[in-house]
């Protein structure tokens, strides 16, 4: 996770990993992407908001990839605003779930927007293996992109448990012990009674932390099987290790904290 994130133990198992994403709602009402791109091109408000949805999304991630392998600005402009075009014009709306991971055909498709984008201007070749034809090949950059887009999207819904439930405090608590990796446990409960008003025990703190700790897998869970099909358990095990992120999943096995 390259410190993205410093979350390490609690009582998640990964055999319990389905019970856990489906704790807050069930699978068959999860909107995946593959249907998001799909409302986002039909008639009326839902598809106005679909498409808002799309954007907002994948803005960051995209355009950073983009940059990162375009490697100039003005020509990387001119593939994003191509991409968004299509997007918008409903060129992107035949995505099909069957095909797997929706992260693969992101990739897929902006691959071959920008070696068309370099052939059709004659301009001179990407560097030999940077950017190939075949987009089944690994591609660190946008494994790195996505991976940190997925991240923050799933500190996002932390964050908004934390503010719609009463009393809640896991989106904090986490961020202090990322904040404070080394630090006691007693030392971070003691911030964490100055930023609440009221004295906040170790104990407290630890069991805080276990169930935020539980809660942000759980959340992860849930963000993966919007962009994965089949949604089964073992490919969502398959992703999470796929994108880097396996030992901090492994990490739930042991409820001690460090």
């Amino acid at each position: 996770m390259d410190g993205t994130v410093a979350v390490s133990g609690s009582g998640v198992d990964s055999t319990r990993m389905g019970r856990i994403a489906m704790s807050e709602e069930r699978l068959t009402e999860i909107q995946t992407n593959w249907t998001t791109i799909a409302s986002a091109h039909g008639a009326g408000p839902r598809s106005q908001e679909a498409m808002g949805e799309l954007v907002g999304r994948y803005h960051d991630a995209v355009t950073r990839y983009i940059h990162l392998k375009v490697r100039d600005r003005h020509l990387g402009d001119e593939v994003l605003q191509e991409f968004w075009t299509k997007l918008l014009t409903g060129k992107l709306a035949g995505a099909d779930k069957t095909k797997g991971r929706f992260r693969d055909y992101l990739r897929t498709v902006l691959h071959r927007l920008i070696i068309d984008h370099f052939r059709t201007r004659k301009l001179q070749p990407l560097p030999p293996g940077d950017l190939l034809d075949d987009a089944s090949t690994t591609d660190e950059d946008f494994d790195r992109v996505w991976r940190e887009a997925v991240l923050k999207r799933v500190w996002s819904r932390l964050e908004t448990y934390q503010a719609t439930t009463p009393k809640n405090r896991y989106a904090t608590v986490l961020q202090l012990r990322r904040d404070h990796p080394k630090a006691p446990i007693e030392e971070i409960a003691a911030m964490l009674g100055e930023q609440t008003g009221a004295p906040v025990t170790p104990e407290a703190f630890r069991k805080n932390l276990q169930r935020a700790r539980a809660k942000f897998i759980e959340l992860l869970v849930l963000e993966l099987k919007e962009t994965i099909h089949p949604t089964d358990d073992a490919d969502v095990e398959a992703e999470i290790h796929d994108l880097g992120l396996g030992h901090l999943y492994k990490r739930y096995a042991n409820p001690s904290d460090r």
